[in-house]
């Protein structure tokens, strides 16, 4: 019989990675989560080893727990990526919020929730490749945006701190709730005149992106109602031709609302922001 670390190994070997020469990092990252949750599944008591599958029809509520204690920054995100959970929807279905958070505080009575979530969803036996290679791809999807999301954040704080701007990215207090401000000028948690939301997609996501947008201004308005409301959402440069339709679908979404200050589509029309901050009296400059 194949050992585990060969056969994990053996289905590393068959995944394609697409994008390894933009992201060589990233596929590392996941090369390594794989041959850890790996590991943790085929010494686990679920593990069938005569038909290389994980018994999840007889999982117990404590095997679910001590397999995700043993390592959970990897296991959290295989369990959501297996389930095919969102962080929406395990709030939304099972009342439990940021379940990321418990990758570094995990909070025991929040992670038997999870625990029962993942119950309540994994009922039967699947194959060990099945479930890494699932898990591969998903994660993979999920860290892309991540990645992509997070260079042009930089990119757009560079942009600004280049400019002569105070601007960083920042966390607020709003209705008791802890929220991310992707950029903020100033960087000041209590006062921010400026809040850009950034995103980086492509039209397939778009209507997820725009309700996204609109939902974070709602929030974060009530808070700070004098704030200027930016959206930048660079789409992938083979979509400009759509630049109209992303236009009008994100400020749809504000109907009947107070509409955003400025939307941001290009890199090259960064330079509107300059020229609306000047028109808004934003000072706030780099000494």
């Amino acid at each position: 019989m194949t050992e585990a670390p060969e056969l994990i190994e053996n289905i590393l070997r068959k995944i394609p990675r697409p994008n390894y020469s933009e992201l060589p990092d990233l596929y590392e990252e996941l090369d390594n989560m794989t041959r850890r949750i790996g590991a943790i599944l085929t010494s686990s008591p679920l593990f069938d080893r005569e038909t290389l599958s994980v018994r999840f029809d007889k999982a117990s509520e404590d095997v679910i727990y001590k397999i995700i204690k043993s390592d959970p920054k990897v296991m959290i995100p295989f369990f959501v990526m297996i389930c095919g959970f969102s962080v929406r929807e395990l709030e939304r279905l099972y009342g439990i919020k940021d379940v990321y958070s418990l990758t570094d505080h995990p909070d025991a009575e929040k992670l038997r929730e999870f625990v029962d979530a993942i119950l309540d969803n994994l009922k039967g036996s699947i194959h060990i490749e099945a479930l890494l290679y699932k898990f591969y791809k998903n994660w993979e999807e999920h860290q892309k945006r991540h990645v992509r999301g997070s260079t042009v954040e930089k990119f757009i704080i560079e942009f600004l701190r280049k400019n002569g701007y105070k601007a960083d990215k920042i966390k607020v207090i709003c209705k008791g709730k802890e929220r991310e401000v992707d950029c903020a000028i100033p960087p000041d948690p209590r006062n921010p005149r400026v809040i850009i939301m950034i995103r980086y997609g492509v039209f397939r996501d778009l209507v997820k992106r725009a309700k996204e947008f609109s939902s974070e201004f709602d929030e974060l308005s009530q808070c700070f109602p004098n704030a200027k409301f930016i959206v930048a959402y660079l789409i992938s440069p083979h979509e400009q031709d759509k630049l109209e339709k992303v236009r009008i679908r994100i400020e749809s979404e504000r109907t009947g609302k107070r509409p955003y200050d400025l939307v941001i589509l290009r890199k090259e029309d960064l330079g509107l922001l300059l020229e609306k901050m000047r028109e808004w009296g934003v000072e706030y400059k780099i000494k």
